[in-house]
């Protein structure tokens, strides 16, 4: 996960879900990004209580990317992982020309509730919650995808 996407879902309430859900595993770099570049933000103190928690865990190997989004495709590239999540349009446009399955925050919640962790009428509530962080197209796809409006 990208300090982008890890913001937002901790903006919205939705990181500890996320955590207990899956494994969240980000890049030193990103845990600098979002703990200790801005340490007086309310954001920072909660990450970085969940790394001291276990619950988000920190990979310290040494990928040489001078970004948290280079760090976490290179973790990706590395082999034990199932996609890269970040909200960064620049980014996604370069996963997907690389072929690299990724998530962005509010398909993370259409998931979450099509996996049952997460009760159809809290999944529109969480979307309503990253609507302020999220494009308003990909807010308006989720909401009709835990709807049943669009099969995915």
């Amino acid at each position: 996960m990208d300090a982008d996407c890890l913001i937002k879902l901790t903006k919205a309430g939705l990181k500890e879900q996320v955590c207990e859900a899956w494994k969240v595993v980000i890049p030193a770099i990103v845990r600098r990004e979002t703990t200790e570049q801005a340490p007086r933000m309310p954001d920072a103190a909660r990450i970085k209580q969940n790394i001291a928690d276990g619950r988000i865990a920190v990979n310290e190997t040494r990928v040489g990317a001078a970004k948290g989004e280079e760090a976490a495709l290179r973790l990706y590239q590395a082999g034990g992982f199932d996609a890269v999540a970040s909200d960064d349009a620049r980014f996604i446009r370069q996963l997907r020309g690389l072929g690299v399955p990724y998530a962005v925050p509010a398909v993370i919640v259409v998931r979450l509730c099509r996996d049952g962790s997460m009760a159809m009428d809290r999944a529109l509530e969480a979307l309503a919650s990253l609507r302020p962080h999220i494009s308003p197209d990909q807010h308006a796809a989720a909401v009709l995808m835990i709807s049943g409006g669009i099969k995915s």
